[in-house]
């Protein structure tokens, strides 16, 4: 098998630019059923070559020592990045829309040069998932970016189609599914009837009063989930809603993912036996509407114990500027019961397992050199990210969280109004 390895390199190597290649030498590198093991990395055009116990002398211009540092995926999160500056500020938020909400796409609106992505970037993020926020039936597609500097970036997608249920709707429950029941039924089959409302522009159901006026990228969206090109990803918190929204999507045969999911603990073998995978923040613990009442710390644990798979995102305040928390609920997690490893995968591999991401979310031959080297645990509070790789470039983790430090704690020829007191 060594052997083979060689030959690999070998014609890896006769191919390469020595002047582009990165070795990572020595450092703990999360590796995917290992955990993290002692390891060197090769990197050369934006790839991970290989991942072996030693790499020798390759000629590769920029080698980086990783002694006693942790090297493992770039973190992808969940969330607005490069879409919302400024909550309070409507003209800083390209992440909602009020014309379309199940074909909203907002990925195109992305600005790499958002303060929030310089500082996640610095925190170890190396991509984003979209999460949309249309005011419609439907919020929109997820998508998927990565934030590195410059002008141009990778994209994937779309993900999954967002939407909701529970008690964040003013209808009954039992209508909210006949609503998505008829929508879906007209969808795949009543032409017709869809070819009328896309061009004269009247109700969606002939004979009701609903406000949601689709537009043809909107059914195209849907077209998606009914194809099972993508899943429908449900906002669901209640236990009792979460078993009829798995009831619905077996009797639809559609895939599905949960979102949010404060009750899942109470339901998890069903959603385990489903083979339906959860998004979460196992930090949210407290009942913030009677559809979380029994929302509590060890519903991750709980579902980890069923088997189901999870990734996790941030969701404590202070929106996309602090979407890198991810590895703190993770850490978090870990605190109250997870498996290390698990907790490292739910911020890394298992987000790219859960929606088709491709060559991203591990360490290995064939990957994207999308990394982060901490000078020390990553689930700990205090470590901090030392370098990060996306697509093989070595990022500037410049930020202007540390150019404000700089500013008012260091810069002591500017006036005081510059500095701290």
């Amino acid at each position: 098998m060594k052997y083979i390895k060689y030959l690999l390199l070998l014609s890896f190597l006769v191919a390469a630019d020595a002047d582009d290649m990165i070795v990572i030498k020595n450092g703990n590198v999360f590796v995917d059923g290992e955990g993290f093991v002692k390891k060197d990395i090769l990197v050369d055009e934006g790839k991970i070559l290989l991942v072996e116990d030693m790499i020798g002398n390759v000629g590769a211009s920029t080698i980086i020592n990783a002694q006693g540092k942790y090297v493992m995926p770039g973190l992808i999160v969940f969330s607005q990045l490069g879409l919302l500056e400024i909550g309070a500020l409507s003209e800083t938020n390209d992440s909602s829309s009020d014309i379309y909400n199940a074909g909203f796409d907002p990925t195109s609106a992305y600005n790499p040069f958002s303060q929030a992505v310089r500082l996640n970037r610095s925190k170890g993020v190396t991509s984003t998932v979209h999460v949309p926020g249309a005011s419609g039936y439907f919020r929109g597609l997820l998508g998927f970016t990565k934030i590195n500097d410059g002008y141009k970036q990778k994209k994937q997608g779309p993900l999954g189609l967002v939407t909701r249920y529970g008690q964040s709707r003013n209808d009954s429950r039992a209508a909210e599914l006949m609503f998505m029941e008829d929508l879906f039924a007209l969808t795949r089959g009543r032409a017709d009837e869809k070819k009328g409302y896309e061009s004269d522009n009247i109700q969606f159901f002939f004979g009701t009063n609903n406000e949601y006026k689709f537009t043809k990228r909107d059914f195209d969206a849907i077209s998606k989930v009914l194809n099972k090109e993508i899943p429908l990803v449900v906002e669901v918190n209640k236990a009792t809603d979460i078993l009829n929204v798995i009831k619905f999507g077996q009797t639809q045969n559609i895939d599905l993912v949960l979102w949010g999911a404060h009750e899942a603990h109470m339901v998890a073998d069903e959603i385990a036996r489903a083979g339906i995978s959860v998004v979460l923040d196992p930090l949210d613990n407290i009942p913030g509407s009677f559809d979380s009442l029994n929302a509590t710390y060890e519903n991750v644990t709980r579902l980890d114990d069923a088997g189901v798979e999870m990734a996790f995102y941030y969701s404590q305040g202070a929106g996309s500027h602090n979407a890198y928390l991810a590895h703190q609920s993770a850490g978090n997690a870990v605190a109250m019961g997870l498996d290390y490893n698990e907790a490292i995968r739910a911020i890394t591999s298992n987000p790219a397992s859960i929606f088709g991401l491709v060559d991203v979310g591990s360490v290995a031959p064939g990957y994207d050199a999308d990394l982060a080297i901490w000078d020390g645990d990553p689930l700990e509070l205090m470590s901090n990210v030392e370098t990060v790789l996306i697509d093989g470039k070595v990022e500037d983790l410049s930020n202007r969280y540390e150019e404000l430090t700089k500013r008012y704690t260091e810069d002591r020829d500017k006036p005081n109004s510059y500095r701290s007191r």
